[in-house]
């Protein structure tokens, strides 16, 4: 019962008698706390931003001095405080940060362990990189957003394993982009990334780059993985165009273009600018060594069926990341290699060319041979070739297991239908955006060509209505280019750098990840 108790019926809310009197004890600090006595008519909002007056020194809320303010508090209390980053404790960036290799440097992965404010010295210039955060870890190592103390700007650090496979493919992508940023595009005017300095850290390879923005992929995200306006794929389209040109001049494929490795470039002038990044698995043409490469829904025929390449490769998927601006999703979604063959051919209506077929290394793998009267020949237009690619029953059978496959993300299977019938909201514009449309489909047919001979080169498609703005009035016919023998001249690399190393059984740094 509310006003009784074990206490011989005494109040709850009396003073104790041990208590002193407020007048004797608290007497100094009345006017203090009368003044902390909210108005009638102050707002919430008012009484959480006064700020109160104790002893005549004006104090900031209480939250505030115990975070943004809290070294000045901790300077109130003691005046001899002193306060110092190199005391705060690391925050920790990489995952997992638990020391394992190199004297405690690095972890299980062999990635460099990283933490906010540590100091990545290029000890030939004694330029510094300042570590602030995260930025991405991968197969070959992280990327950090650092602070560069020459530049006073922000740069992205990618931190490479400390591994050989990963190290040597480093100096690799060094080289290459020396020989495109100083050679090919010393004015910065070709839309590819800018390597502003490159160092040895802790046995890491470290190189920096110029800060980008978001990535095409993370653009379609945010869209949510719906397709973009054909002026925005059109506009992406030419820049990444303008940087295939300059890397084929100079003998350069990039072996792994994706979405992911086209970044918007927001210091630029121009709107919406993008540029290629990450030459990771870049190689000269040529001196081609892996065969394990490029992304698997951007995989050529070529590569899928281990036929030499050269930067036709790169056209391929270019393909695939135009229609992917466009659609909101990727075109060939393939589980497996396999998969991904399949859908080409339902999709582009077609298959390699007889010859590919036959020199290259896993064909039988896909594909059956089933005789045809012009062995030795490419058989004629419409007629049957001396190959068929194998259904998934056989492919299961084959493997005594079920064949893993994708979904299918679009109702209809032909190109042309895909495009044309992709919605679309403006109904004003249905006879332009129409005919735009025809000229897409035509410009990724040019682009996605089973025969890497007859693959439209960069030059060819920069010149292609879609890009120009010109009008589409019918199938575009290039100007045939003269017959190029590929040169490996643009950077002095040693594939090889010595028997029995990881290249020597032409693996790449991804395969050589899934070995060790």
């Amino acid at each position: 019962m509310e006003g009784s108790g074990g206490t011989g019926g005494r109040r709850e809310d009396a003073a104790p008698p041990w208590r002193p009197s407020e007048a004797t004890a608290f007497g100094r600090f009345a006017a203090a706390a009368a003044s902390l006595e909210p108005s009638p008519s102050a707002s919430a909002n008012g009484a959480a931003a006064r700020v109160s007056s104790l002893h005549g020194v004006r104090r900031k809320p209480f939250v505030a001095r115990l975070t943004a303010g809290i070294i000045q508090t901790y300077l109130e209390c003691d005046p001899e405080f002193k306060y110092s980053e190199v005391l705060n404790p690391k925050r920790f960036l990489t995952n997992p940060s638990t020391p394992a290799h190199n004297d405690g440097l690095d972890n299980a992965n062999w990635d460099l362990i990283l933490y906010v404010n540590l100091e990545l010295v290029n000890k030939m210039s004694n330029r510094r990189f300042i570590v602030k955060e995260m930025l991405g870890q991968g197969t070959f190592g992280q990327v950090v957003k650092c602070w560069d103390t020459e530049t006073n700007d922000y740069v992205a650090v990618k931190v490479i394993k400390n591994q050989p496979a990963f190290y040597h493919q480093a100096i690799m992508e060094v080289s290459l982009l020396r020989t495109l940023n100083q050679k090919f595009d010393p004015d910065d005017q070709h839309n590819i990334v800018r390597m502003l300095d490159y160092l040895s850290f802790q046995n890491h390879l470290c190189i920096a780059f110029e800060m980008l923005g978001q990535n095409l992929y993370e653009l379609l995200k945010r869209n949510h993985l719906r397709g973009l306006k054909l002026k925005y794929v059109q506009a992406f389209s030419k820049q990444i165009l303008d940087a295939m040109v300059v890397m084929r001049e100079a003998g350069i494929i990039h072996c792994d273009l994706k979405p992911e490795n086209i970044l918007l470039a927001p210091s630029v002038a121009t709107a919406a600018a993008v540029k290629v990044i990450d030459f990771g698995s870049a190689c000269l043409e040529g001196k081609t060594v892996y065969s394990y490469i490029q992304s698997r829904y951007y995989r050529s025929p070529e590569v899928l069926l281990g036929y030499p390449y050269t930067t036709a490769i790169d056209m391929w998927s270019f393909g695939c990341i135009v229609a992917e601006l466009f659609l909101g999703l990727p075109l060939f979604p393939g589980a497996t290699e396999y998969d991904v063959l399949q859908r080409m051919v339902k999709i582009l209506g077609g298959q390699p060319p007889d010859e590919l077929l036959r020199e290259a290394k896993n064909t039988v793998r896909f594909f059956k041979h089933v005789g045809s009267i012009y062995a030795g020949n490419a058989a004629p237009i419409g007629l049957s070739s001396a190959y068929r690619i194998l259904s998934e029953e056989e492919v299961e059978a084959r493997d005594s297991k079920r064949q893993k496959m994708g979904k299918w993300y679009f109702p209809h299977l032909k190109l042309d239908r895909l495009i044309c019938t992709y919605p679309w909201n403006n109904s004003e514009l249905a006879e332009t955006e129409k005919t735009d449309r025809l000229g897409l489909v035509d410009f990724l047919k040019g682009l996605l060509e089973f025969d890497p001979n007859k693959r439209w080169s960069p030059l060819q498609a920069l010149h292609h209505p879609f890009i120009t703005g010109e009008s589409f009035t019918g199938p575009y016919e290039p100007i045939p280019e003269t017959a190029r023998i590929p040169v490996a001249r643009a950077a002095a690399i040693d594939h090889n750098p010595g028997g029995g190393h990881w290249l020597h059984s032409g693996l790449s740094p991804q395969q050589w990840a899934h070995t060790t």
